[in-house]
């Protein structure tokens, strides 16, 4: 059995990506461990270099933490943000232009995601990611 991660897409414009993702932990998989939420390259044609820009973000976790990062192509992330469990959170980047993938070029245009805590049976939660493309 897997731990229950399921990512839809809300909206996918030419200029915006809006993802509801909503994860449940199985008892047995443990921490989710660089899990992609969005890869750009299945999005966009590849004769076009688009990055990814994480404009805001709405999450609510019970039993976990979590870390958002770009995936570099090596073994360092550029890490975004860290979720933490407890109340619903709203944060929104848009003041100062969001965090924008700035991997170079070995990123891989994914957007990953790692958890600690992720191990109970009881560990549950919900994110609203809205990206832009840019």
């Amino acid at each position: 059995m897997a731990n229950h991660i399921t990512v839809t897409t809300l909206l996918d414009g030419p200029r915006h990506t809006i993802l509801q993702i909503y994860l449940e932990n199985d008892g047995f998989s443990g921490e989710l461990a660089n899990e992609v939420l969005y890869d750009i390259n299945k999005d966009v044609d590849f004769d076009k270099k688009v990055k990814l820009t994480v404009e805001e973000l709405l999450f609510h976790f019970a039993g976990f933490d979590a870390t958002l990062s770009f995936d570099t192509g090596l073994i360092t992330k550029q890490s975004i943000w860290v979720l933490p469990e407890g109340a619903a959170n709203h944060v929104d980047f848009r003041p100062f232009g969001g965090f924008k993938d700035r991997t170079g070029l070995d990123g891989t245009g994914q957007l990953l995601m790692n958890t600690i805590g992720f191990t109970n049976t009881n560990a549950r939660g919900s994110i609203l990611i809205k990206l832009r493309k840019d």
